[in-house]
């Protein structure tokens, strides 16, 4: 039996990031790998609910899949990313050859911009560093 009285950072049933994506598998994977971690990642796959998921669980950290359309344009990043607030990153990947969204994510302001397969690698990293660590 734990006798440590520090409780988790983020209980295991807050919604600790959100994830910006249409991709079933990819998203699968994002929520698999943050549930063995032992934190929860909620998916959001329109405006609408991006932005009350941001609301309402005021996450940690917002990961952005380029591959969503007009749901990570640039102006929709910037408007989340007000609404989440300054202190909240944004980490955008996608495609290696899409050059043009991945820069006009970085313009938009997310923290950090890679190439899919990069993410892909360092997501476990990723996880614990952005939606674990206090």
């Amino acid at each position: 039996m734990s006798t440590d009285p520090t409780p988790p950072a983020t209980p295991p049933e807050a919604v600790a990031g959100v994830l910006l994506s249409r991709d079933l598998m990819f998203t699968v994977k994002i929520t698999g790998t943050a549930r063995e971690l032992g934190c929860k990642v909620q998916v959001a796959g329109n405006v609408e609910l991006a932005s009350t998921l941001i609301a309402e669980h005021r996450p940690r950290a917002v990961f952005v899949d380029l591959a969503a359309g007009p749901l990570v344009s640039p102006e929709t990043l910037t408007r989340l990313q007000a609404e989440a607030g300054p202190e909240t990153p944004f980490i955008a990947f996608g495609s290696h050859v899409d050059v043009d969204a991945l820069a006009a994510a970085r313009e938009a302001g997310c923290r950090e911009v890679m190439p899919r397969s990069k993410f892909t690698a360092q997501l476990p990293d990723l996880i614990r560093r952005y939606l674990l660590e206090a």
